[in-house]
């Protein structure tokens, strides 16, 4: 499977505005993929989208839709189906976590990021199976974080919204392979996006380097042709799962304690 295989089909992109999602689109385009555009902030939508039609000459359907909003991903399906749209290439890359205590966020946050990162994607997977099989092959590509390789004290419901989107994602990957769709977990390393600023990141070893949009995305559909179920552009991600998986539970969280602990009133 390569990237000009999608020419003239169409791509369904979430958190398409800005960030990864915003260069998934930009790199799709380029080779020719007409985009549906799913995301909140319309005028960027409406703003990236006047700039790859004029580019590159492909279609593209913006939805303003919010994602965290329970029966969201039925939206977004209906919408397509409306223009008679057949998705091949689905692309779940919405999210948005907060750092901090976890008492300080509000139980309706929790449950809005919980509805994005988790639920609004298996719903898509499942209402665009049809579409997806309707192809020779086709492809889904869902971002997973380093969060989601261990708790994660101070991004804890983050992290377990990850965790659950990461395995259930390799999972489906080994359901519906034998369908010609490959389903890739892509983990990106820390990267240049709004995501920190959003969240209200503050300073921990974590770091400050933050890598380009363009890399991680580059590396995303550069693998395609290979057919891994997993793809990485965080160097640390061996060794990071290698402590997950060997050391004590205790040992664990408290190293990942010290590297997120959150500043006084955080």
């Amino acid at each position: 499977m390569k990237l000009e295989d999608f020419r003239g089909d169409w791509a369904l992109v979430t958190g398409a505005s800005s960030g990864i999602g915003a260069e998934f689109c930009r790199q799709l385009a380029s080779a020719g993929v007409n985009l549906v555009m799913v995301a909140r902030r319309k005028p960027l939508l409406d703003d990236l989208s006047a700039s790859l039609t004029r580019q590159f000459g492909i279609k593209t359907l913006v939805l303003r839709i919010d994602l965290s909003d329970h029966g969201s991903a039925s939206l977004v399906k209906a919408a397509t189906t409306q223009a008679s749209i057949r998705i091949r290439v689905l692309i779940n890359n919405a999210a948005f976590g907060p750092w901090g205590s976890f008492e300080k966020t509000s139980v309706q946050t929790y449950e809005r990021m919980l509805q994005l990162i988790t639920a609004t994607p298996v719903s898509l997977c499942h209402l665009y199976l049809d579409d997806l099989s309707s192809f020779p092959n086709s492809t889904v590509i869902n971002l997973s974080s380093p969060a989601a390789l261990q708790p994660v004290p101070y991004k804890a419901v983050y992290s377990g919204a990850k965790s659950c989107l990461h395995n259930f994602s390799l999972a489906l990957h080994g359901e519906w392979q034998s369908r010609g769709i490959l389903v890739q977990t892509l983990l990106p390393g820390p990267t240049a996006t709004e995501l920190d600023h959003i969240g209200g990141a503050y300073t921990s070893e974590l770091g400050e380097e933050r890598r380009p949009t363009s890399e991680i995305v580059t590396k995303s559909l550069s693998a395609l042709h290979t057919g891994a179920p997993f793809v990485t552009t965080n160097k640390g991600t061996y060794k990071q799962r290698l402590f997950a998986g060997i050391a004590p539970h205790k040992m664990i969280i408290r190293e990942v304690k010290r590297m997120f602990q959150a500043p006084p009133g955080r």
